[in-house]
């Protein structure tokens, strides 16, 4: 995989707004011959903005609801309107605890993957690469790696292909 697109955000709001641009843009992918779920996978260590990441990704989806991470839970689904028409559903995962992929595909995950309706986001993909397929969005959050953009809050956002 190389790394097509790095973004530095200043502070969570603005990795949530350019997580709501990138919802929007996926929203905007019009394929019909979509065989399968878009899957975002995201990783970086603990505080790097995985959940701040996907609470803008619901933003710029439309949904409304509070977003909780589901790391307790494993899972949280969230239905809305994509294309004006048709009902999706947006799947929001949580692999921080998981012990073995394998608690994942209990879950029913390929099947969930299998239905061009879904959108699954990821958090800590990294913990279950094992069942992911080969072609997904993945983005990697961390803190800068310059000390001078470097601040407390501020995150480096890469998308990997």
């Amino acid at each position: 995989m190389k790394d097509v697109l790095e973004v530095l955000t200043k502070n969570g709001t603005e990795t949530k707004k350019f997580a709501r641009l990138f919802a929007h843009e996926i929203l905007n992918l019009k394929n019909p011959k979509q065989s399968s779920a878009i899957l975002i996978g995201l990783e970086g260590k603990l505080g790097a903005g995985k959940t701040t990441f996907a609470k803008g990704f619901a933003e710029g989806l439309g949904i409304k609801e509070e977003m909780k991470s589901p790391t307790f839970i494993l899972m949280r689904a969230f239905r809305f309107q994509k294309y004006r028409s048709r009902t999706s559903v947006f799947l929001h995962f949580d692999a921080y605890r998981v012990d073995s992929p394998q608690e994942f595909v209990a879950l029913g995950f390929k099947k969930l993957l299998s239905d061009p309706k879904n959108i699954l986001l990821v958090e800590w993909s990294d913990r279950i690469k094992k069942i992911l397929p080969e072609k997904y969005f993945r983005f990697v959050l961390r803190n800068p790696t310059s000390k001078k953009s470097r601040s407390r809050t501020s995150r480096e956002i890469t998308l990997w292909n």
